[in-house]
């Protein structure tokens, strides 16, 4: 029940600013295409980096940004309303959505679960067979994929972060691809310039006038 409990919690923090479950896409980085996974948050308990855009200080902020994520290629200048720009900001900035891009990975059950690694999961009876896949973090330990398996649709399971890596007798990963020398983490903004831009957060920090501002406690920021 406990171990329920925080799990919950959990999700309702994560939820606050996360609407869609991972998803592949193809990336093209260094000339190389291939599909990683993307998803519409920054993992982990305390979110990083906190962006500061000139926050406390009325105006706005020409900065740069691409065109699209998958391709890092055409750049645009955007304006954008000054402040803190991160996924506990409470100001008025011009954020549409985080996102965050991870290699695949995925798992396929091998054989019958023992019951203390099935209590690991949300999902109670996960068979031979099915897969778990698009793993992706999210914090205090947990993660979350999407399940595929025979006779039943797609949907969401919740579950410790090393039970894979733990059990490889258990389950075999049948997913492994990337290009990305790192995992990547996007803002998505409106621009005065009445067009949108994905800007990377190292990218946006690097920017002038563009300073890193810091976490003051659980879901608190400040510049």
């Amino acid at each position: 029940m406990l171990k329920i409990l925080l799990t919950f919690m959990l999700l309702l923090n994560v939820a606050l600013y996360a609407d869609e479950v991972p998803y592949k896409l193809d990336i093209t980085r260094d000339g190389k295409v291939s599909a990683q996974v993307a998803y519409n948050f920054w993992s982990g308990e305390y979110p990083s980096p906190v962006i500061n855009v000139h926050a406390g200080t009325d105006g706005k902020t020409t900065i740069e940004g691409y065109v699209s994520l998958r391709k890092k290629e055409e750049r645009k200048v955007c304006t954008v309303k000054n402040g803190l720009y991160h996924p506990w900001s409470k100001d008025e900035n011009s954020y549409i959505n985080f996102y965050t891009i991870v290699p695949i990975e995925s798992y396929k059950v091998l054989v019958e679960l023992p019951d203390e690694v099935q209590s690991s999961f949300s999902d109670p009876d996960l068979k031979v067979g099915d897969e778990i896949r698009n793993i992706v973090y999210l914090a205090e330990g947990e993660s979350q994929g999407i399940i595929h398996g025979d006779k039943r649709a797609d949907e969401i399971i919740y579950f410790q972060v090393n039970i894979f890596e733990n059990n490889p007798k258990i389950f075999q990963r049948i997913e492994n691809i990337s290009t990305l020398e790192k995992n990547e983490q996007w803002l998505y903004l409106k621009c005065d310039e009445e067009y949108n831009i994905f800007v990377e957060d190292v990218d946006l920090l690097e920017q002038e006038g563009i300073k890193e501002g810091q976490i003051t406690g659980y879901g608190s920021v400040s510049p």
